[in-house]
């Protein structure tokens, strides 16, 4: 489970940010809403969250206030504010996303995804359904197969886990580093990739040394260097 807080001072903007989580993004969790810098402060000095949605017109003070009285932040920041002038000052105090009010689903899902990412980077692990069986060590994945609107799941001890999202919704969620599309219809943890078979169609030998997956030629040139083999 992603946890988020919500900092906004105003009714309407706080029920926007509610309504694009719950229909956009289930898999967050509000943990509580707060309107004011002081109280935001004390809950996330006190609390454990992941993301923090924050306005930086906020009662009592400014949202940039909230990240510099941070005791020791470990959250995930995306401002969405009315306000563009502060966009480099809370970019270069470690916010992961600037939305700027009127925001589209469009903008909003790319700021929400990237957290995301970064989450599950911090946590190494990733949630593919509900429940704690559904949570996997990032390590542990060796590659993610597409099947139709499904997803199967390849782990380092050969055991596989289904989950009822397409290939598309993981990608948005892993951490690009490490995990690659390397065809429309597979990804990889590159950790366990151990060897290039080159040629006309390029294969990648994983962990196991018997699992090989295809490249796609539109890939080709980018998996490889990002394995810099």
């Amino acid at each position: 489970m992603i946890k988020c807080v919500i900092v906004e001072d105003e009714l309407t903007g706080q029920a926007l940010l509610a309504d694009k989580l719950k229909r956009l993004f289930p898999e967050i969790t509000v943990k509580c809403i707060i309107d004011n810098k002081q109280e935001a402060v004390t809950y996330l000095n006190h609390n454990v969250v992941d993301i923090v949605f924050l306005d930086n017109r906020l009662k009592g003070g400014f949202g940039l206030d909230v990240i510099q009285q941070m005791e020791h932040p470990d959250f995930e920041v995306i401002f969405a504010t009315a306000y563009s002038q502060y966009a480099v000052e809370a970019l270069n105090k470690g916010a992961v996303f600037y939305l700027l009010k009127p925001f589209s689903d469009a903008d909003f899902s790319e700021a929400v995804e990237k957290a995301i990412r970064k989450t599950n980077e911090k946590k190494n692990q990733l949630s593919i359904g509900v429940g704690t069986e559904n949570i996997i060590k990032l390590d542990d994945i060796m590659y993610i197969e597409s099947e139709g609107s499904y997803s199967v799941f390849t782990l380092l001890n050969k055991s596989t886990m289904m989950a009822s999202k397409n290939l598309g919704y993981f990608e948005n969620r892993l951490p690009t580093d490490t995990f690659f599309r390397i065809h429309h219809s597979f990804i990889v943890n590159i950790k366990h990739v151990i060897k290039v078979k080159n040629g006309p169609s390029p294969q990648l030998v994983l962990a196991d040394g018997i699992t090989c997956l295809p490249v796609s030629q539109r890939k080709a040139k980018a998996v490889f260097e990002q394995l810099k083999f």
